[in-house]
């Protein structure tokens, strides 16, 4: 059984714009940074800083301004900007970002041109491609909110239920991963033998090749991130390509009976 299972909760009361990072040193080249920007106040993002601003608005209204362009957003939404190009944004109401700052490796623009990437990324959450894997039940919804050849050695996706449902423990170690959970979030994290009570705003590092999944009961909402990384791309790309297959439609659970 895992000796210890510690999750960090988000302080979303502290007021202020400000900055904090989470799951210090946890996986190699990563650094998960929780923002908070007060209603017209902006931050800056650097150019060229050695890793990328991979960045999820959670709630708010804010506009990204990079590369001469401006873009609106005023819900759930991830950003890529590209490395290369300063990006700010503005905040229009208080507005929560959670950004994933991924360090870059010699072959990364190969494998961007590889991938026809074109910054910035722009994914509104409720556009993401849905999937299924065989870890998952029917009735789960699967998002890939960037999908697997993107951003070299990255994807970020979420799932969505309903009690009950479960995602059936699994393990994976070609892939090292943080569990990110939405404001609404209320499930277990299963973790070897252990179950552990999860909720809102709260980041975990899932153990690498610990057997890990999530229950939901009742009538709780399971609504989590899931943050992919590749310590061996080969080997994790071949995983993502078998697991997470595209359905072709899009679902949203105000338009179903959760309790089915």
């Amino acid at each position: 059984m895992t000796e210890q299972v510690n999750f960090q909760y988000v302080d979303t009361k502290k007021e202020g714009t400000h900055s904090v990072e989470l799951c210090r040193g946890e996986i190699n080249g990563a650094r998960p940074v929780h923002h908070k920007i007060v209603a017209g106040d902006s931050l800056t993002f650097e150019a060229n800083v050695g890793y990328y601003h991979i960045l999820i608005l959670l709630e708010g209204n804010a506009v990204f301004a990079t590369d001469g362009k401006e873009y609106s957003f005023d819900g759930r939404t991830t950003f890529v900007s590209d490395p290369k190009k300063e990006l700010v944004v503005k905040a229009d109401a208080d507005t929560r970002i959670l950004e994933i700052q991924w360090d870059e490796e010699e072959g990364d623009e190969a494998d961007l041109k590889e991938y026809k990437t074109v910054f910035p990324v722009i994914v509104p959450y409720q556009e993401s491609i849905q999937y299924i894997d065989p870890n998952k039940s029917e009735k789960t919804i699967s998002r890939m909110m960037i999908p697997h050849e993107i951003i070299p050695r990255f994807t970020i996706g979420s799932v969505e239920s309903y009690g009950y449902d479960l995602v059936r423990p699994h393990a994976h170690p070609m892939l090292d991963q943080f569990f990110y959970s939405f404001a609404e979030n209320d499930m277990e994290v299963i973790i070897d033998d252990g179950k552990y009570n999860m909720k809102g705003d709260a980041i975990i590092h899932i153990p690498l090749g610990s057997n890990h999944g999530a229950e939901v009961t009742d009538d709780r909402h399971m609504h989590y991130m899931w943050v992919d990384f590749m310590p061996d791309k080969e080997a994790g790309l071949k995983r993502l390509n078998f697991s997470h297959r595209p359905t072709g439609t899009v679902r949203d659970f105000a338009n179903e009976d959760k309790t089915r």
